[in-house]
């Protein structure tokens, strides 16, 4: 019966010191797991921060195209306007 005591004592030993290992290699991989996720939220934070330069500039670009169709309306209007007006000189002049 002792025998067999001391044989169980082993294996709970064997058992323990098992876990034991097991515990350390997963706080290793816990560790390395955080320090994965750290560099993700820095990467994403690079990435939001690039975006946001992105949108500032499609913002200038968007205020440039605005100028650009409004002088291109302007020019549109004294373009048709000088030929209303050629037209008309034509017309009347006779």
């Amino acid at each position: 019966m002792e025998e067999r005591i001391v044989s169980l004592e082993g294996v709970n030993e064997q058992i323990r010191d098992r876990l034991s290992g097991i515990d350390v290699r997963l706080n290793g991989i816990d560790t390395r797991l955080t320090g994965i996720e750290g560099m993700i939220d820095r990467r994403f934070g690079q990435i939001d921060v690039r975006f946001g330069q992105i949108d500032v500039r499609f913002g200038q670009i968007e205020a440039r195209f605005s100028q650009i169709d409004s002088r291109l309306m302007w020019l549109t209007g004294i373009v048709v306007g000088t030929w209303i007006t050629t037209i008309l000189t034509i017309l009347f002049h006779h």
